[in-house]
């Protein structure tokens, strides 16, 4: 295969450079980054974009580290090209952080890399065939999805890989023929890391039974992410957006066939950026089938699952109202709730506002009404005897009208001296409520302050 049309044939087929001005390219050194920087240079004019390229050291190697980004600097100063150099000390950065040395430096790398990328600009980096086998492989050993076995994806967010359907053997043939040098990472040759041991010692016994194993392995990672983006967008239809969390339908999440309800759930999990294990897939599924209706899970990173009533809810447990505290309403006149969008008018109904759909009205007999009146969060011993209904405490009530548990000891409870009267969401005590015609006063509640 001819790398260059190789290169280029990714580009246009996976649409790499659609609105994009500049490719930075990773530059590393090694023979894979040097072939493709070689490759997108001879192609920038085809192209119409301009080709930068940046370098990190990870402080990982010592003197090696330092001679490959002496051969990076004289590699584009020789073709007089800018050259964007970061570094970090990515052992300690892995250590403070619980990473594999691997993992921090590959974490600081990108930290590095995307900062220098906007709306207009791509990242390229060099994998090839060879390393998407391998990562293939490594997801096979772990018992990964569809998702792992799709390997590297060609395209994420800005980063750009052309060079993933061109195989080591043919980078080397292309820089020979070419005449191009390039630095070695004597860490390749060590088979310590999983990785190392596959390439050095599995791989070459997979070649022996098919000599195009590497091919063969991104044509299988090609349709199985096909195959796993059809199931991605079907499941994202058992999902909504709503305050900040992702909700399903408890019901519409268990009757989904089992890869749709599983892919929803990572996807919603995905976008607070964790990545859950099966075990937590199947948790959150037992959460969907609960006879709770506040039951609740904790995830990793943070996250917490929740019941509500005929829902589930993924988020990450940190949205929690502003409280409040008692306060006195004024007969004839509107109250502001401290700490909350909320208006309150008590008083003469003809001195209340036209009552329309926007308001929440409780009409009484103000003879009824023992002293003044409050709202207020309710409180241990509130009950309430609804018209026609027996008496129940505000727990039960407010279980019975399914208001979330996270949010009842915000409800306001509107009370006199004896007890509660009202209750936005459940009604009005029987022993102060009357019918509109007969009442003297009224109590209207709408969240928003009213118009002036």
């Amino acid at each position: 295969m001819e790398v260059r049309e190789a290169v280029l044939r990714s580009l246009r087929e996976q649409n790499m450079l659609s609105g994009a001005e500049k490719v930075i390219c990773a530059l590393s050194g090694g023979a894979d980054s040097v072939c493709l920087a070689d490759v997108l240079l001879s192609l920038e004019d085809e192209l119409g974009v301009s080709v930068e390229f940046a370098h990190f050291n990870h402080l990982l190697r010592g003197e090696e580290s330092r001679r490959d980004e002496e051969f990076v600097r004289g590699w584009c100063r020789e073709r007089g090209r800018t050259l964007h150099l970061g570094a970090g000390d990515a052992a300690a950065y892995a250590s403070s952080h619980g990473f594999s040395p691997e993992e921090g430096a590959r974490e600081l790398r990108y930290a590095f890399l995307e900062g220098l990328c906007d709306e207009k600009t791509r990242l390229a980096t060099a994998h090839q065939a060879d390393d998407q086998a391998e990562t293939l492989l490594l997801n096979l050993l772990r018992g990964s999805g569809l998702r792992g076995l799709g390997g590297i994806p060609p395209v994420r967010g800005r980063i750009i890989r052309p060079l993933l359907e061109v195989t080591r053997s043919e980078i080397l043939a292309y820089l020979s023929e070419r005449g191009l040098r390039y630095v070695e990472d004597s860490t390749n040759a060590v088979p310590d890391a999983r990785r190392n041991r596959l390439r050095l010692s599995v791989l070459p016994v997979l070649r022996e039974l098919n000599p195009a194993f590497s091919a063969a392995c991104s044509r299988t990672a090609g349709l199985l992410r096909a195959d796993e983006d059809l199931l991605a967008s079907l499941s994202a239809g058992l999902r909504e957006e709503r305050d900040g969390e992702a909700v399903f339908s408890a019901a519409g999440l268990l009757e989904a066939p089992s890869p749709l309800a599983s892919r929803a759930l990572r996807q919603a999990a995905w976008g607070f950026g964790v990545r859950l294990e099966e075990k937590h897939i199947l948790a959150l599924l037992s959460l969907a089938a609960s006879d709770s209706p506040s039951a609740r899970l904790s995830l990793p990173g943070g996250l917490l699952a929740r019941r509500r009533y005929g829902e589930l809810r993924i988020g990450t447990g940190s949205h929690p109202s502003p409280g409040f505290s008692e306060t006195e309403l004024a007969f004839n006149g509107w109250t502001r709730i401290p700490g909350q969008n909320w208006d309150v008018f008590w008083g003469d109904p003809a001195q209340a506002e036209k009552i329309n759909g926007k308001f929440i009205p409780f009409f009484f007999k103000k003879e009824r009404i023992c002293g003044n009146m409050h709202v207020r969060p309710r409180k241990s011993g509130d009950r309430l005897r609804l018209p026609g209904r027996p008496e129940k405490s505000l727990k039960k009530w407010m279980i019975e009208r399914k208001i979330p548990a996270e949010e009842r000891d915000l409800t306001p409870v509107f009370a006199d001296e004896r007890g509660a009267v009202a209750v936005p969401g459940i009604g009005a005590d029987a022993r102060a409520a009357a019918e509109a015609e007969a009442a003297d006063a009224v109590l209207l509640f709408r969240k928003g302050r009213r118009e002036e």
